[in-house]
């Protein structure tokens, strides 16, 4: 079966960080941010993406078949809330931005209820952190 993987980013207060914002842009372009995870991934996912298509071809698909969705905008959310209803994310990569905005677009809630596992994190020169998770087997 196929992973479903969002790559991410949130303020520390957990707000989506404004589109001009410099260290979103470093996320966004940088080797070790979103392209990173382009590389990787075997077909990236875009607003839109039929839904139920995708539950069928997810299970047609062997292990090395890794599906990704960049949220990363107000576009992409409507994207991240069909992945959570379905429950078909298997792995987030978050990358955590060190500012606070106080207000704004609060969208992780949207995450089903369900038990994540560390996988594994890195800090950057930045002070932006990489933390990846994995839905728990429990």
């Amino acid at each position: 079966m196929a992973t479903i993987q969002i790559i991410t980013t949130v303020t520390l207060d957990g707000y989506l960080p404004d589109k001009d914002e410099e260290l979103l842009q470093w996320v966004r372009t940088d080797r070790q941010g979103f392209p990173f995870w382009h590389e990787r991934s075997t077909f990236t996912l875009f607003p839109g993406y039929p839904m139920l298509d995708l539950i069928c071809e997810k299970d047609e698909k062997d292990a090395s078949f890794i599906y990704m969705a960049e949220i990363s905008d107000r576009e992409s959310l409507g994207l991240l809330h069909g992945l959570t209803i379905y429950h078909l994310i298997d792995e987030i990569v978050i990358y955590i931005l060190p500012l606070t905005y106080g207000k704004g677009i609060a969208y992780l809630q949207q995450l089903p209820a369900t038990r994540w596992e560390l996988h594994r994190f890195k800090t950057f020169k930045n002070g932006i952190t990489r933390i990846i998770y994995r839905k728990s087997s429990r």
